[in-house]
């Protein structure tokens, strides 16, 4: 016999937060997958099925239905009096009125001329009691509400001993009535009272002797008073250490009453083996046993397959194994479904443990169990079953075996829940099943998104269709496809990579895109193109590859160059200001227009047809200014971060800055390397000491910001050659003095 091993007292934890692995507070982000399984398929009036699986439809389902006890006490209340009465009112006699109105309630029964309390006057329940003199009823009902005060939670500032005195006297008091009442019903619920004030008391043995004293005396129809007695009965025994018997009625308690489902279900303890066994010893039929075996599959260290095959042994057609089938698909489907691409995996194992290490051996087992079922025949409805062998193959990968198994449900009589769930698991089989993408696929892709019911109903489709997706193209060496399956196009900016852009520019030129291609590269009436074209010229001028930028430009009409930003980084500012405002008299160019300029100056920099040493410098300028570092830095790059310069980020040198929108983080462009050659270059072509002094500084600021970038580096040391220029030869010119003026770092430098 398996070894048993555990203490269950349900009410420390419930099976809402054992499935969702939720304690007392959960900071976790939300889990992230997929699932296909008609929730629906589990009905919420399996015994317990709110208790056994933690679903949302079964606790919505839960609340619409009120309180079991509540709700089956006044439906027996209304059955008792020939349902000539709404709950509304009879529930508005029983829960709504005071002690005070039922001393007058009482005293109108007894006397024909005392009124009706003052809020039951139209209350057509009290009427009723009041014009057929139902005395035992209404004196009943007083009881009733006096024993409630001491049913509720008590008050930390009470007497306890006083409290159990006035118990004791209410219970005198209620067995007193009880024989005196006529109505074996009321004598019936007299008995309750009583025992249940004796249970609340602690007055455990007093319990059994008021049950074996009381209950003879009664001769009444069926009712759930019986078994809400038999709850009590159950406390009393648990208390006295009477485990096994306590357990066999909690067992009983809980499959056949409602109203009591649930406190039996929490009460219900096991403590070992033995008690296990003499409580199947005491079950008179096999459903019974199929019960006890149920509760305890909902225990938490239960393994739930081996409890589903003892209650199939003993009840093939129990309700509960289609619950528990369903629940342990839910668990292997998100330990498995989508593995392989689902972008949140690391985080789901990090966060929730999923998969866990033996998902493949339970699946293997499951496949196993359903198998046989289906080859015995004994169940009567098999639908299930048999849909459920196919999906289970699915999350295996035996995707030739699920697709047989669909096949064949496909040719029995299913109910149109069962219709619905095989066309969801057949999508999925579809989806998961390809191993490769092209035209032909993306249409039918795009079709079944368009007409297939299932991907409406199951809205976590969109998200497995667009992962999947995403796993095929990148197997499929179209990363850029890929990239648009999981970000907007905007996305690509950030930290560009080329093979996403040509890519993604290869489908824009194609004569006849699919339709799911179409899809992929639309922007309003048109498609991201010209965007492409921006971001491609944008990165070929970090790489100062200008005339491959103007190249790329050109694929677009010159009439849009402005649609992607007018900059002017020619204009010369001391202090670096990235958002202070251009003047008002400067041209502005876009960026062809910009290459342009800069193809211009350095063609006749190195043919010696205009001042050298200024074209240098103009340059220089205008790459230091499309830095990071310059107010022009928007022309060759689209998102710029100031926290990009922490040390924390600059360790790797790759000059990336992590973040959490962009998948590729935010590649920055520090260099100036090539800017400060351009400096250099003017200093040394021309012969204006001003223009010298400009360069000059100029470098000093690309010489700062590299040291700036490489701080991190453990053998970094600031360097200020170009500073001790500027002291050394252009002391005397007019921008030397300006700087002084404007810059506190080089006065500092140039007074030390």
């Amino acid at each position: 016999m398996r070894k048993l091993t555990f203490v269950i007292f349900l009410v420390v934890l419930s099976p809402l937060d054992l499935l969702n692995g939720k304690g007392c507070s959960d900071n976790r982000p939300p889990f992230q997958g997929y699932s296909f399984i008609n929730t629906n398929l589990i009905s919420p009036a399996v015994p317990g099925a709110r208790l056994f699986v933690s679903l949302k439809e079964l606790e919505d389902y839960a609340r619409q239905q009120g309180d079991p006890q509540v709700k089956g006490n006044l439906e027996e209340w209304q059955e008792r009096f020939c349902d000539l009465h709404t709950v509304q009112d009879i529930g508005d006699v029983i829960y709504q009125s005071s002690r005070s109105d039922f001393e007058s309630l009482v005293t109108a029964v007894k006397s024909k001329r005392a009124p009706l309390p003052y809020k039951l006057t139209n209350n057509a329940f009290a009427k009723y009691l009041k014009s057929h003199q139902c005395e035992e009823t209404v004196t009943y009902l007083a009881f009733a509400k006096n024993c409630e005060y001491y049913a509720t939670r008590r008050s930390p500032w009470d007497n306890p001993q006083l409290r159990y005195q006035e118990m004791d006297d209410w219970i005198t008091y209620g067995v007193d009535q009880l024989l005196q009442t006529k109505s074996h019903y009321i004598r019936l619920r007299y008995a309750y009272q009583v025992i249940r004030l004796a249970h609340y008391s602690k007055q455990y043995e007093k319990v059994l002797s008021l049950y074996d004293d009381l209950m003879p005396k009664i001769d009444n129809d069926p009712s759930i008073i019986e078994d809400w007695i038999e709850g009590h009965r159950a406390g009393a025994l648990l208390a006295l250490g009477q485990r096994v018997e306590a357990a066999y009625i909690y067992s009983r308690l809980f499959d056949r009453c409602p109203s009591k489902r649930e406190s039996a279900y929490r009460s219900f303890s096991v403590k070992n083996d033995e008690e296990w066994a003499a409580i199947l010893a005491k079950c008179k039929t096999p459903e019974e046993e199929a019960t006890l075996f149920a509760i305890r599959a909902s225990f938490p260290n239960s393994k739930l397959q081996v409890e589903m095959k003892e209650i199939y042994q003993r009840d093939p057609d129990s309700p509960y194994l289609p619950m528990f089938l369903i629940q342990e698909m839910l668990k292997l489907e998100r330990n498995l479904l989508g593995l392989s691409f689902n972008n949140q995996r690391r985080q789901n194992k990090f966060y929730y443990g999923v998969p866990v290490a033996d998902a493949g051996q339970r699946i293997i087992r499951l496949e196993q169990f359903v198998t046989q079922v289906l080859k015995e025949g004994v169940i009567t409805r098999p639908g299930l079953w048999k849909i459920a062998q196919g999906y289970l193959s699915m999350l295996s990968g035996s995707f030739y075996d699920a697709r047989k198994s669909f096949d064949e449900a496909r040719d029995m009589d299913l109910p149109p829940i069962l219709q619905q769930q095989l066309d969801a698991f057949e999508l999925a089989l579809y989806i998961n099943a390809l191993d490769d993408i092209n035209h032909e696929i993306e249409n039918k892709i795009v079709g079944l998104q368009e007409t297939n019911e299932a991907y409406e109903v199951f809205e976590d489709f969109k998200d497995f269709f667009r992962d999947r997706l995403t796993e095929l193209y990148e197997e499929n060496g179209q990363p850029g496809k890929a990239f648009l399956m999981q970000h907007p196009p905007q996305h690509l900016k950030p930290n560009i990579k080329p093979e996403l852009i040509e890519n993604l520019l290869a489908v824009t030129r194609k004569a006849n895109p699919s339709k799911l291609e179409e899809q992929i590269i639309a922007d309003g009436d048109s498609t991201i193109q010209q965007m492409l074209l921006n971001i491609k010229a944008s990165y070929l001028m970090s790489e100062y590859k200008f005339e491959a930028a103007i190249e790329t430009l050109k694929r677009m009409e010159r009439v849009d160059w402005d649609n992607y930003g007018l900059y002017n980084p020619f204009v010369e500012r001391i202090r670096d200001c990235i958002r202070c405002p251009l003047p008002s008299n400067v041209p502005l160019y876009n960026k062809g227009e910009l290459i342009e300029e800069l193809l211009t100056k350095e063609y006749e920099a190195k043919a010696g047809t205009g001042d050298v040493g200024v074209l240098n410098y103009e340059i220089g300028l205008a790459l230091y200014n499309m830095s990071y570092f310059g107010q022009a830095w928007k022309a060759m790059d689209f998102y710029r971060s100031g926290a990009s310069l922490e040390t924390a980020y600059l360790r790797d040198g790759d000059n990336v800055t992590p973040h959490p929108i962009f998948p590729y983080g935010n590649q920055e462009n520090f260099d100036c390397s090539r800017a400060r050659l351009y400096f250099e270059r003017a200093r040394l072509a021309t012969d204006s000491l001003e223009l010298a002094a400009k360069a000059t500084f100029m470098a000093a600021k690309c010489e700062r910001n590299e040291y700036y970038v490489n701080r991190w580096r453990p053998d970094a040391v600031q360097s200020f050659e170009n500073f001790e220029l500027l002291v050394q030869n252009y002391a005397g010119t007019d921008f030397y003095q300006q700087i002084i003026d404007e810059c506190l770092y080089f006065r500092a430098y140039a007074n030390r």
